[in-house]
């Protein structure tokens, strides 16, 4: 199979050598169809996918959808010598532009390339990883009479809020089946492109905490008893964040243990005249593994039990996010064929291997790893993590390039494994 597997690189490398300005202005085209999540309308997207499918003489994607504005497509490419069954995946799902929309300095939805940066909405997050991975996949398709194994590329939708119309659904459908192993093209630089194989998603944790106090007229808060939400909050939430300190088991990848962020959202109060009677604050944990949601909660409600005195006459409650209470994180094997044929592709372009790491963030592995049961890379693509959801999102035109390759490579490698994951 030696000879066969050299053909077969020879033969993608040779096809992705004049197609640089291919895969950029597809990536152009993606960021140009908006799919801001919330609300959530893959349908742009989608069809710029298609087309380029098409194009490439593709096979036309299998559509599945738990609802039609959400479509998830998936395409299966065989090559003609048994193998295993890689997944690329993209989400194609981007953050809404919301408050930072005055800070944007170019349109969010129109690309524009300023020397090495392509920027626009989903540019690192991670339209750029989508187009990479169907030129990849017209590669592969085009090595296919010497390549091993099988690709399938698949694109999700409804991955920045809770993947329900998305990988979780595509797992709930079965229409995954026979897929032995899937990398994510999630930005897996966070100081520079490419600085990481990211083999742990980390999981999530999100919950609110709700004070309760005394709405009444502001005038008299000084002649009668009366309790201030907003300040029981404030003090509650400084409290809770000095002494909240989850357990963690010690992992290799994840020295630090979890993130914490108290108070990524607070909200509370009427306006001048009134007192407030109702303040909250937002939580969001990002966990690792090892960790559990029993034992997590358990650290939780101790935390705010012990703090209790600073709400000074106001109660509270706790109320955990409907969809990202708990997702657990997930993690594969340093040894695993995937990673290992991923090694191996970013040797050959970037001219030596990235180290491996953890994701900062969730993924969809939770929902492709934990759920389906299928073995997840977190990350493995173009673009740095800082600059996504915020304003002035860009990524590298140079990593979207080495992507379209590395993806291509990791696919033919991955197939020659000859061993299922």
């Amino acid at each position: 199979m030696g000879a066969n597997v050299e053909r077969a690189r020879a033969a993608a490398i040779e096809f992705l050598a004049g197609r640089d300005q291919e895969v950029i202005d597809l990536a152009c085209a993606l960021i140009a169809a908006p799919s801001p999540n919330l609300p959530g309308d893959e349908t742009a997207p989608a069809a710029v996918i298609t087309d380029a499918l098409k194009r490439y003489g593709l096979p036309e994607p299998r559509v599945i959808a738990k609802e039609p504005h959400r479509p998830n497509l998936i395409v299966r490419i065989d090559g003609a010598h048994p193998g295993p069954h890689l997944a690329l995946c993209g989400h194609i799902d981007t953050k809404p532009v919301g408050d930072a929309a005055p800070e944007w300095r170019t349109d969010p939805l129109t690309p524009t390339i300023q020397g090495d940066r392509l920027y626009g909405l989903g540019s690192t997050d991670m339209k750029g990883a989508v187009a990479a991975m169907i030129l990849a996949g017209a590669a592969f398709a085009h090595a296919a009479p010497d390549a091993a194994g099988s690709l399938s590329l698949v694109f999700t939708a409804d991955e920045e809020y809770g993947s329900a119309m998305g990988a979780k659904y595509l797992v709930e459908a079965g229409a995954l089946e026979g897929i032995d192993s899937i990398i994510l093209g999630e930005p897996s630089g966070v100081h520079e492109d490419w600085d990481a194989i990211r083999i742990v998603s980390r999981g999530i944790s999100c919950f609110r905490v709700v004070v309760h106090g005394t709405q009444t007229h502001s005038s008299i808060s000084d002649l009668l008893p009366t309790v201030n939400a907003v300040e029981a909050m404030a003090r509650f939430m400084v409290a809770f964040r000095r002494e909240f300190k989850p357990r963690y088991p010690a992992h290799p990848l994840c020295p630090t243990g979890p993130t914490i962020n108290i108070g990524v959202k607070t909200l509370g109060g009427v306006g001048y005249g009134v007192v407030p009677g109702h303040a909250e604050f937002w939580t969001d944990v990002r966990t690792t593994p090892g960790m559990e949601r029993e034992t997590f909660f358990e650290d939780v409600m101790t935390t705010l039990k012990r703090v209790e005195s600073e709400l000074r006459g106001a109660t509270y409650e706790i109320d955990p996010h409907p969809v990202l209470e708990w997702i657990p994180p997930s993690e594969v094997p340093t040894d695993h064929p995937m990673v290992t044929a991923a090694l191996a592709a970013s040797r050959d372009i970037l001219g030596q291997a990235p180290p491996l790491a953890a994701f900062p963030g969730a993924t969809d592995a939770y929902a492709f790893h934990v759920l389906g049961g299928i073995p997840t890379l977190a990350a493995f693509g173009p673009g740095q993590l800082p600059l996504a959801h915020g304003p002035n999102e860009w990524v590298s035109v140079t990593s979207v390039k080495q992507a379209m390759r590395m993806y291509a490579l990791t696919a033919l490698c991955c197939g020659a494994s000859g061993g299922n994951s």
